[in-house]
C-alpha cells in the first residue's frame, strides 16, 4: 500500500521560510506534492513531521491554520489510498488523483465562498448576513483564521463570551450564533468537518422584545398626518401605508415588486426570503399609492420607485431608500409624540396584530404574512383561500379609512 509523508523543503536562503510538501511512495517509486504552506525551519518539528508551535510565537494562530489544514489533507489522501487498495494503479495516477483533492478551505475562506455565492444567486440578503458573521468572527479572532477543525464548544463559548462584552442585545448575539452554526453546518454538508455540536452551551435562540405594534387610531393618525405631498416625510408614510395594506409586506419584497406583478385585481410575488408565492387582492387604497408615484416609476419595470433603474447595484438601492425611509419614519412618529420607535418594519408587526385584535384566526394570520411559524397547527386545518386572507385585508382597510372607501 502506498505512504503518504510530510516532509519540510528548507530556502536555499537563509532566513527564508522553506515549504512543506507531501511526500508519496508506492512500490518504491516517490512523487511529491506541493503546498503553498510556508514555515521557517524553526517552526519545522522533523521527528514528528509537523509544524512546531511555540507558545509564545507571534506567528501561533497562523501556524496552528497551517498545521490544521495539513491533518486534514493527510486525511483525505489517505482515504483515497485505502479506496484504491487492491485495484491495480501506479504512481503517476495516484499522485494526480491527489493533486486534484480539494485542498482544506478555513472558516474565513469557507465564509467568503458562501457569501459570494449568494451573491451569484442574488440573494443579497443572506450574502450580507454571512458578511455580517464573517466580521464579528474575524474581529473575534483579531483577524486570524482558523480550521473548522479546531472550532470547538470552549471556543463557541468564549465568542459568545466576547460579544457579550461588546454590549450587544441578546437577539443580536442570537444572530450572530446562529448564522456561524449555519455555516457551519454548511461546512459540515461539504465534508470539511465533522459535527461535534459544538454550539450546544450557546444561546442560539431569540428572546420576547418589546412591542413593535401600532395601534389603528395610531395609524389613523399617520394617515391623517398633514405632510407635503412630494417629500421625503410623505413618501416614508406611503411606504409604510403600503407596506400595511399589503398584509405587512417586508420592504425588500416591496422593492423588488414589477408592474407585471398586478394581473386581474391581484398582485402575486415571491418572497424573497423564503420563495413562497403569495397573492394579495390589489384595493383602491393601494392603487392611490402607485398612482402617487406613476411619474417617478415610468419607462421601469418596477412597481414603486424604490429601485429606479437595473444595474447591478440593486440592493444597494434597496437598502439606502430603506434607511432613508426609516429616519423619516422615525421623524414622523415623533410628530405623533409615539413612545417607540417607527420604521417599517412596525407596518408588519401592527397588521398582526390589528389582525389578531379583529379575531381573526392564527393561521390566517401566518398565511397571510408568508409565514411558517404556524406550520404544525396548519397540518390540521384545511388549506385556507386566497379570498378569505384578501377579506381580511379588506376588514383592516376599512378599519384604517372608516367609511372613506
Amino acid at each position: 500500500m502506498a505512504t503518504i509523508k510530510v516532509k519540510f523543503r528548507p530556502s536555499s536562503v537563509a532566513g527564508k521560510e522553506g515549504t512543506v510538501y507531501y511526500h508519496i511512495i508506492n512500490q518504491r517509486e516517490i512523487r511529491c506534492i506541493g503546498t503553498d504552506y510556508h514555515v521557517l525551519p524553526c517552526e519545522w518539528d522533523s521527528r514528528h513531521a509537523s509544524v512546531h508551535i511555540a507558545r509564545d510565537s507571534c506567528r501561533k494562530a497562523h501556524l496552528q491554520l497551517i498545521q490544521d489544514k495539513i491533518c486534514w489533507e493527510l486525511r483525505q489522501m489517505r482515504t483515497v489510498v485505502l479506496q484504491k487498495e487492491g485495484y491495480g494503479y501506479g504512481i503517476d495516477e495516484l499522485a494526480e488523483t491527489l493533486r486534484r483533492l480539494p485542498s482544506c478551505q478555513s472558516v474565513f475562506s469557507f465564509i467568503r465562498t458562501q457569501i459570494e455565492r449568494k451573491e451569484q444567486m442574488k440573494r443579497w440578503g443572506t450574502a450580507k448576513t454571512y458578511s455580517d458573521a464573517l466580521r464579528k468572527f474575524s474581529a473575534f479572532r483579531c483577524g486570524n483564521d482558523i480550521a473548522f477543525g479546531s472550532l470547538t464548544s470552549d471556543m463557541v463559548e468564549g465568542y459568545e463570551a466576547w460579544l457579550c462584552c461588546q454590549r450587544l442585545k441578546q437577539n443580536t448575539i442570537a444572530y450572530y450564533l446562529r448564522t456561524l452554526r449555519t455555516l457551519y453546518h454548511k461546512a459540515v454538508e461539504t465534508g470539511l468537518v465533522e459535527e461535534r455540536n459544538i454550539f450546544r452551551h450557546v444561546r442560539t435562540s431569540s428572546v420576547h422584545t418589546s412591542k413593535r405594534a401600532i395601534s389603528i387610531e395610531c395609524i389613523r393618525n399617520i394617515v391623517q398626518l398633514h405632510l407635503r405631498q412630494g417629500s421625503a416625510l410623505a413618501f416614508a408614510r406611503d411606504m409604510f401605508m403600503f407596506s400595511l395594506y399589503m398584509r405587512g409586506m417586508a420592504f425588500v419584497d416591496m422593492a423588488f415588486l414589477k408592474k407585471s406583478d398586478v394581473r386581474y385585481g391581484v398582485l402575486s410575488y415571491n418572497r424573497r426570503k423564503t420563495n413562497q408565492s403569495l397573492t394579495i387582492g390589489w384595493e383602491p387604497p393601494v392603487q392611490r399609492i402607485v398612482d402617487a408615484y406613476a411619474s417617478e416609476t415610468q419607462g421601469t419595470s418596477y412597481l414603486l420607485p424604490i429601485i429606479r433603474k437595473e444595474d447591478g447595484n440593486e440592493y444597494r438601492a434597496y437598502k439606502q431608500v430603506l434607511q432613508n425611509v426609516n429616519r423619516n419614519l422615525k421623524k414622523i412618529g415623533e410628530m405623533l409624540g409615539f413612545k417607540m420607535s417607527l420604521t417599517i418594519y412596525v407596518a408588519r408587526h401592527s397588521w398582526a396584530s390589528a389582525a389578531l385584535n379583529m379575531n381573526i384566526p392564527l393561521a390566517t394570520i401566518s398565511e397571510g404574512m408568508g409565514h411558517h411559524s404556524y406550520r404544525t397547527t396548519q397540518i390540521y386545518l384545511e388549506s385556507i383561500g386566497t379570498n378569505r386572507i384578501n377579506q381580511a385585508n379588506w376588514k383592516i382597510m376599512q378599519a384604517i379609512l372608516g367609511s372613506e372607501e
